[in-house]
């Protein structure tokens, strides 16, 4: 079996040349065809591209001129796009800039609206401040159109302009006004600057009150005085009548003038306790006086005429000079004088005596001038405390835009205080002047005891 297979595959290897030298000359002859095939398909290319390459080229020629022509307009609408948007933005920013003035025009005037309503007199509201809220709410409004906007505006400036006019020669104009006994009463205006007169129809007639309230409130001139006058000068028949040019701050300031019994009254309960010490204090202070002042002082040179009397040893006369020195002092040179010939201490601590028996009857009643010196301020502190408690209970009420529901526990605080330092400064300074008399009184006892004792030593040595 092995053997075959051996024949067989030399048999193979000695066929297989044979077979591909005809195989090669197959596949030659065939490539040769299709190459001739391929070259006369190549001429014929080439031919049709000659043929077609002109008109192509004469297209694309055309096509790129056309594209030339296309970047050119191009460029040029890009041009014109731009210097469109530089001119829409350069718009835009002129209308911002244009509506920013009239905006500030528009606030503006508004706010002069605001200027005049302020300013406007008690008497001129019912005839200007109709326009000068329509100017304000025109203002802020955002939906309402500008020209109308414009138009209310222009209508203050209008009536500022004739206000103006008006008022630059006096004006004179109906209207109704509150009188001081709280009747609205009609009668005619007359305005000299920013000074209003009021002549009523009933007669009675005065000053219209500045910022009182946006009401106008006749202030009386007078007591009524000058009625006839204003009224005169409200008929144009001339009259001559008061002018206040301190625009009626004069006449608030006589308004507020008030007795003494009513600033008092106005401290609240705590002012009495003070004026009562007060009282009381000057009574003692002008007791004390009378008596320090009144007590009686011994002539010059008696104290040597005693001891001159002891040395000569004529006791009867140094008793029956004694006797005649008057007061405390005369008392003390008695028992001087008596114990004479006792020994030195014994008279030293009898004087002493003396001195200490006349010190309290000196003394007495002036640490009450004192205690109403401290007292008093005490009692002005506790008003202000007692007065605040009412001014911030009054405020828990009525809140703090009423002043005249505040003033009474304001007065309370601070007239307390200041009664209380009324009577504490001069009670302390009556306190220091009696007491350094009293003090002065004593210390001239002291001294002629010294003197006394010094004397009998003397003798005594001798």
């Amino acid at each position: 079996m092995r053997k075959l297979k051996a024949i067989w595959f030399i048999a193979a290897l000695v066929g297989t040349p044979l077979m591909g030298q005809v195989s090669l000359e197959k596949v030659s002859s065939r490539a040769q065809s299709k190459l001739e095939e391929a070259v006369l398909r190549l001429s014929q290319l080439r031919n049709e591209i000659a043929a077609e390459k002109i008109p192509i080229a004469k297209e694309r020629d055309e096509l790129f001129a056309g594209l030339r022509e296309i970047r050119k307009k191009a460029d040029r609408a890009q041009r014109l796009r731009d210097n469109l948007s530089a001119d829409i933005s350069a718009f835009e920013a002129e209308l911002k800039a244009q509506g920013e003035v009239v905006d500030y025009l528009i606030n503006l005037t508004a706010e002069f609206g605001r200027t005049l309503g302020s300013q406007l007199d008690p008497s001129e509201v019912a005839q200007y401040l109709s326009v000068v809220e329509a100017s304000e709410a025109a203002a802020e409004d955002p939906y309402l159109d500008l020209s109308k906007k414009f138009a209310l505006q222009d209508a203050v400036i209008s009536v500022a302009l004739d206000r103006m006019e008006s008022l630059s020669g006096g004006a004179r104009y109906p209207g109704s006004a509150v009188l001081q006994n709280g009747v609205l009463s009609e009668g005619t205006f007359m305005r000299f600057g920013p000074v209003t007169f009021f002549a009523s129809n009933t007669g009675a007639s005065g000053v219209i009150e500045q910022g009182a309230s946006m009401d106008p409130a006749v202030v009386t001139i007078a007591e009524g005085r000058y009625d006839e006058a204003i009224a005169s000068l409200a008929r144009e028949t001339g009259a001559i009548i008061p002018l206040d040019s301190t625009l009626n701050n004069a006449m608030a300031i006589a308004a507020t003038r008030e007795s003494l019994f009513e600033h008092i009254e106005k401290g609240g309960i705590w002012v009495y306790p003070i004026l009562s010490f007060a009282a009381l204090s000057l009574v003692v202070a002008a007791f004390k006086a009378f008596e320090i002042f009144s007590i009686p002082k011994p002539r010059e040179g008696i104290l040597a005429d005693i001891l001159s009397s002891l040395a000569s040893g004529d006791s009867e006369k140094a008793a029956a000079l004694a006797n005649q020195a008057p007061g405390p002092v005369g008392k003390m040179l008695q028992q001087g004088v008596k114990y004479s010939k006792h020994d030195a201490g014994l008279v030293d601590e009898i004087l002493y005596e003396s001195i200490v028996e006349t010190q309290p009857k000196v003394m007495r009643l002036l640490p009450f001038i004192s205690v109403t010196a401290a007292v008093a301020p005490l009692l002005g502190l506790l008003g202000t405390v007692t007065g605040m408690i009412n001014t911030f209970n009054r405020i828990k009420i009525f809140g703090t835009g009423d002043a005249k529901s505040l003033s009474g526990g304001i007065s309370e605080a601070l007239i307390t205080t200041e009664f209380g330092l009324i009577v504490a400064i001069p009670s302390l300074l009556l306190y220091a002047l009696l007491s350094r008399k009293a003090k002065s009184f004593l210390a001239r006892m002291e001294k002629m005891s010294i003197s006394f004792i010094n004397g009998i030593k003397s003798i005594s040595a001798a």
